[in-house]
């Protein structure tokens, strides 16, 4: 069955200012946000199930799950770091959720046929401190440098999408939105954003499936 584009959207965020603008920016253009997925769209669940297992495997299997129900999200818009451990840590990596989702990403894509899967992203920063530690706002490709894991087939993908900006962009789009700007532009940015990932799943789309989800993947 091929997989489709669904019109909802993960929102991942510990600023509470920045709900209601992009609320009413995924309004403006008929996305909704996801509530019934706990373990893809709280962070507080996020942070339990990561403090008992010492993984996040559950996290890739409920966003597997959901793309089985509902196809593929519209986009994740996220803090562009996320503390994954229960209390605050300096060694914590912050990635380390992101960088579940795209994990996921790429094993999907290696289904025998893919159909329309684009990980569309968003992520929320402050100013541009962000970028300038990542390099990710400028050369979105570079995250794949990030990306390592437990199982050497999934690093074979990897390798593949960094060896390969093209392939990368049609899998991908990842962008970042300021939060220190004001309210109607983080709105219209929302909305933008989205339309421009849209553009990016449709020059991407094809007909596919849904593979079984790889084991030992763990970054």
């Amino acid at each position: 069955m091929a997989l489709k584009m669904s019109n909802r959207v993960i929102l991942l965020t510990e600023l509470p200012r920045i709900a209601t603008p992009i609320k009413l920016g995924l309004n403006k253009i008929g996305a909704e946000i996801i509530t019934d997925y706990p373990a893809i769209t709280s962070i507080s669940v996020m942070r339990s199930g990561i403090a008992k297992s010492g993984k996040t495997a559950f996290i890739r299997t409920e966003f597997m799950r959901f793309i089985r129900e509902n196809g593929f999200p519209r986009a994740i818009i996220m803090d562009s770091r996320i503390n994954p451990e229960p209390v605050p840590s300096k060694t914590a990596d912050t990635l380390k959720i992101f960088k579940t989702f795209l994990i996921a990403y790429i094993i999907l894509r290696k289904g025998e046929d893919y159909g329309g899967l684009h990980g569309n992203f968003i992520l929320l920063t402050k100013g541009g401190t962000f970028n300038n530690e990542t390099g990710i706002g400028s050369a979105p490709h570079t995250v794949m440098g990030m990306l390592s894991t437990q199982n050497p087939e999934i690093n074979l993908f990897i390798e593949e999408l960094k060896n390969d900006a093209d392939k990368f962009k049609d899998l991908f789009s990842i962008q970042l939105l300021d939060t220190e700007q004001s309210t109607d532009i983080i709105r219209d940015g929302i909305s933008d954003m989205l339309r421009k990932g849209d553009r990016a799943a449709s020059a991407a789309a094809s007909s596919g499936s849904v593979p079984e989800l790889l084991h030992d993947e763990e970054q």
